[in-house]
C-alpha cells in the first residue's frame, strides 16, 4: 500500500521551537480530514463532544485506532452506572476526534522514530479510521451505515506540547473554540481514551502539585472526561479496587469503559517495535501502510 502522505518535517520543527518550552498549554492541528473540522457539517451547536486520542505513537498501531472507534459507535455506561447496576449503555454523541502526537511525554524519553516520522504516521492512522472502505476484524464498526452515523470522518491530527491531562483538556478546548466557525463560542467536552495504566496514573498525586485534588475536580468540572480500557495484563480486581476507593467516588459519572475488540487487546506500541526488530508475526498488529513506512525508513531495527 504506497504512501501518500505528507510530510510533517516542517510542521514538526515550527511547533517545536515555537511551543516546546511554552508554558501556555497549545495544540495545533496539522491536518484536517473533514473540512468542517470540528464541527462533522455545516452547522453550528452550543456542545461540541471531542474524541481524543493522545498518545506518543511509537509507532501507532490498530489498538490506537480501536480505541477511537470504540468512542464513536459504542453505547457506554459511566462507571457510577456499572457499580450501581443501573441505566443503560448510552452512546457518547461524538462530534469530532482528535489525533494527537506529544512533544514530551510525563514517562517516557523520546526514542525510537522521529517526531516528523510519528507525525506522519499518526496521519497513515487517522486516514486508516476515516477514509478507508474495508472492513476487518479491528473495526468496532459492523457496516458502513454504522460508519457513517459515528461521525468518524470527521478527523483532524495536530501536537500538543504538555504531558498532564488538565492541559491537554485546556488546550484542546482553545483550539476547537478557535476553529469554530458559530459566532458564540460553544461548551467543548473533551474524552480521553486512557489505557488502564494511564487511568491509574491519571490519579497519581505525584502528577500534580500541591492543589492535588483540586486540579482533577478542575478537569472534569471544566468539561475533562475520560475513556478507558482494560488491557491484557491487568487484573479486574486491580480495576474494581479503583472504583470503590473514595477519593474516586465524585468523578465516576465522568468516567466510561469500552470494551476493546479481542483483536487488539493485547497489543501495544513496545509489542510492535519487538515484533519489527525480531520479524515476528506481531508486524499484522498495524495497518499495512504504516508498516510500508516502518519498513521503508528501516524504523525499529535495533
Amino acid at each position: 500500500m504506497k504512501c501518500v502522505t505528507p510530510e510533517y518535517d516542517d510542521f514538526v520543527k515550527s511547533f517545536i521551537a515555537t511551543h516546546a518550552a511554552n508554558i501556555k498549554p497549545t495544540v495545533k492541528i496539522a491536518r484536517k480530514l473533514c473540512d468542517t473540522w470540528p464541527m462533522p457539517k455545516q452547522t453550528t451547536t452550543a456542545t461540541i463532544r471531542v474524541a481524543v486520542m493522545d498518545s506518543s505513537f511509537n509507532p501507532p498501531h490498530y489498538c490506537h485506532g480501536a480505541y477511537i472507534e470504540c468512542m464513536g459507535i459504542m453505547k457506554l455506561k459511566s462507571e457510577d452506572q456499572r457499580q450501581q447496576k443501573v441505566g443503560e449503555g448510552q452512546s457518547l454523541d461524538i462530534d469530532a476526534f482528535l489525533l494527537l502526537l506529544g512533544s514530551q511525554n510525563a514517562d517516557k524519553p523520546q526514542q525510537g522514530a522521529s517526531l516528523a516520522q510519528r507525525m506522519r504516521m499518526v496521519d497513515m492512522l487517522a486516514t486508516t479510521v476515516a477514509a478507508d472502505e474495508t472492513s476487518d476484524t479491528w473495526h468496532s464498526w459492523k457496516n458502513r451505515d454504522e460508519f457513517s452515523a459515528s461521525n468518524l470522518h470527521n478527523m483532524a491530527i495536530g501536537m500538543v506540547n504538555t504531558p498532564r491531562f488538565i492541559d491537554k483538556s485546556q488546550a484542546v478546548r482553545d483550539i476547537v473554540c478557535q476553529e469554530y466557525k458559530g459566532s458564540d463560542k460553544p461548551q467543548v467536552l473533551c474524552f480521553f481514551a486512557m489505557g488502564w495504566d494511564t487511568l491509574i496514573r491519571f490519579f497519581d498525586a505525584k502528577y500534580y502539585g500541591p492543589d492535588y485534588p483540586a486540579e482533577i475536580d478542575q478537569f472534569f468540572a471544566e468539561g475533562g472526561r475520560i475513556a478507558y480500557a482494560r488491557r491484557t495484563g491487568f487484573l479486574d480486581s486491580d480495576v474494581e479496587e479503583l472504583f470503590v476507593a473514595a477519593r474516586i467516588a465524585p468523578y465516576l459519572c465522568f468516567i466510561y469503559e469500552l470494551e476493546l475488540p479481542e483483536r487488539v487487546k493485547h497489543i501495544s506500541s513496545t509489542q510492535v517495535r519487538r515484533a519489527i526488530s525480531e520479524n515476528s508475526h506481531g508486524v499484522h498488529d498495524t495497518p499495512p501502510r504504516i508498516l510500508e513506512y516502518i519498513n521503508s525508513n528501516q524504523l525499529y531495527r535495533d
